[in-house]
């Protein structure tokens, strides 16, 4: 019997050139026309005030699982108010609605971005109806927008916007030196969050972890099977839902995506769950982690449902920094996860970095070089609209 990593690796040449393209192809982020530039995309589909041009830039953010767990109810032309989407979370992975703020971040970081290609600031107040526990996300605004005139310059990262994307391949090249980072916290700016580069032999602690991370989730089933009900198992299923994970997203493109996709995954639980499908992802996932040619996170001094909004506006910024000196980055989140079985490698994780209650370390990525390009697809705007 042959196995299935060497079919996977030796059957390439039963793969057509059309069938192939189709597999390497991507599509644009946002539905309809301009479906690069979130402006001109709003524009294009007949959108026509600042608050809902600003909003589907905002909606091109980096978002947890790609859940896009955002819902808008629109007060003018110029003012909008923030919910979590209470449908669009992930109770068994983040039960402290944790990552879902930092979600909240991003988006609001990218509307501000965009609103000042438009001639305005983005007002925003966190939480106008003050915060609320975890097990309520939805009932209560994260914050509320206004947009006022400004003749102040354009943000400059807007140019990286219809770029942006997160990397998840393997990287490759010299390793990331200081000098390299430092220009790109020069680009994103002053934060509120503290800012940590790892280099080189500094990684090696770190990088099991990482991978062990990933292992216990994989094999877990109660957290994985939270990913397999946002997992997208064709194009198709990609572009009709335009939400969730997929192959692409993860790196895995042209023949091994169509033998992966025809063969061996499906939303079936024994094959999504299949400890031989796990052991090639996980194979894969470390070669991916060891390529990291840097790692970087952000801490707080405390752990409130604040640091988790600001985090997000952060990380944001960040990523389209590094987009623009040519970098990319994946977020490792599975260490920091607050799920009972992860306690104990948080534990050794919070250890060596060093970063303790009531501190911690809410996101971490590793950064690197990569041509690889995917966007992952987002839903209308108009529909995230209450």
């Amino acid at each position: 019997m042959i196995s299935r990593k060497k079919f996977l690796y030796s059957s390439a040449p039963l793969l057509t050139v059309p069938l192939f393209l189709e597999q390497c192809g991507t599509h644009p982020r946002l539905p309809g026309p301009d479906g690069a530039d979130p402006i001109q995309n709003a524009r294009s589909n007949g959108m026509s005030d600042p608050i809902l041009i600003a909003i589907n830039v905002g909606i091109t953010a980096p978002n947890s699982h790609n859940t896009q767990p955002w819902k808008f109810r629109i007060i003018s032309p110029l003012e909008m108010i923030l919910y979590v989407d209470e449908k669009r979370i992930l109770p068994v992975t983040d039960p402290p609605v944790r990552q879902v703020h930092i979600s909240q971040g991003t988006f609001l970081e990218l509307l501000s971005i965009g609103a000042s290609q438009l001639g305005y600031s983005a007002k925003i107040e966190l939480f106008p109806e003050g915060t609320y526990p975890s097990i309520e996300p939805g009932k209560k605004p994260v914050a509320h927008v206004q947009l006022v005139k400004d003749a102040s310059a354009p943000d400059s990262l807007y140019s990286m916007v219809a770029e942006r994307h997160t990397n998840r391949a393997e990287y490759e090249g010299p390793m990331i030196s200081p000098a390299e980072i430092e220009k790109v916290e020069a680009d994103a700016g002053a934060g509120y969050t503290k800012r940590v580069a790892i280099y080189g032999e500094d990684m090696k602690p770190y990088l099991p972890l990482m991978n062990s991370a990933m292992e216990l989730e994989t094999m877990t089933y109660r957290l994985s099977d939270e990913t397999r009900g946002w997992f997208r198992f064709s194009d198709r299923e990609i572009q009709e839902k335009r939400d969730g994970l997929g192959l692409p997203d993860q790196g895995v493109t042209g023949f091994t995506r169509w033998m992966i996709e025809t063969f061996f995954l499906s939303r079936e639980p024994e094959k999504f769950h299949d400890p031989a499908n796990n052991k090639l992802f996980l194979e894969r996932y470390k070669k991916k982690i060891d390529s990291a040619r840097a790692l970087y996170y952000w801490s707080t001094s405390s752990n409130t449902i604040v640091d988790w909004v600001k985090t997000g506006r952060d990380y944001a910024r960040f990523q389209l920094a590094l987009m623009k000196a040519g970098l990319r980055m994946h977020p490792l989140s599975q260490i920091l996860q607050e799920f009972p079985e992860m306690d104990d490698l948080r534990a050794k994780f919070e250890k060596i970095s060093g970063v303790r209650a009531p501190g911690k370390i809410q996101m971490i990525v590793r950064i690197g070089r990569s041509d690889y390009k995917y966007f992952t697809p987002r839903r209308s705007a108009k529909d995230m609209i209450v």
